[in-house]
């Protein structure tokens, strides 16, 4: 039941962006194309988020191939039979990594032949193309007015505490927040909300996307007029 709360949630707050579709390759559909993995998509807290960062990945794995496999040519619900016979695997498993290799190739072979009976959609293939290597998201940290003290979490894990009826303000139960590093950039590999706590017991929050950041490699916090 969690893991189908996570895909729905992935599916409503990072789906449409993170599962942009890539063309069908000329060698066929590459089953690895987007390099799915914790740190890249969660950045600072691929490897914290443990379970959680798993599911988040697995969801968005499993969304890209639904979306992309009907666009390659196979029918929606015989391909919707195989990709949940993978989940159950990864889920019985607690999505250990020998059982996703596992899990993996079981499901290549059932879409092999699919393909075989299905005239003229993509073949399909399993090839490692990003090495496990996480991507750049590193971004220094600062707030203006200096002195504030800023705390952060990825925006998807922030609707998965919400969908649990979980207050995703509360630190203690929603306990994926981080904050900021007092020296040296964080990285941040999505939209991200984040919370300021400055002087006089005033706090600022709000959410943003890292990626109209780049260009300045800083994020910078506003504090906001208090409403009279």
């Amino acid at each position: 039941m969690q893991y189908l709360l996570m895909k729905t949630v992935v599916a409503q707050s990072i789906g449409v962006l993170k599962t942009r579709a890539l063309p069908v390759e000329a060698g066929g559909y590459n089953l690895l194309k987007y390099c799915w993995t914790p740190a890249n998509v969660l950045g600072d807290w691929g490897e914290s988020a443990g379970l959680t960062g798993e599911m988040v990945v697995r969801a968005l794995e499993t969304l890209s191939w639904s979306r992309d496999l009907a666009r390659a040519g196979y029918a929606e619900a015989p391909v919707a039979e195989a990709i949940g016979r993978y989940e159950a695997a990864l889920v019985a498993a607690n999505f250990a990594e020998a059982t996703h290799e596992r899990a993996l190739d079981a499901l290549r072979a059932e879409l092999e032949s699919l393909q075989m009976r299905t005239p003229g959609s993509s073949e399909i293939v399993v090839r490692a193309r990003c090495n496990q290597q996480p991507s750049s998201f590193a971004l220094n940290v600062a707030t203006a007015p200096e002195g504030g003290r800023p705390r952060f979490i990825p925006y998807v894990l922030h609707q998965f505490c919400l969908a649990q009826q979980i207050d995703p303000a509360d630190a203690v139960r929603c306990d994926y927040w981080k904050s900021a590093k007092g020296e040296g950039p964080m990285s941040f590999a999505g939209e991200t909300v984040y919370s300021v706590s400055w002087p006089e017991n005033v706090v600022t929050t709000g959410r943003f996307n890292p990626d109209e950041q780049r260009s300045t490699g800083t994020v910078t916090l506003r504090q906001r007029p208090q409403k009279k």
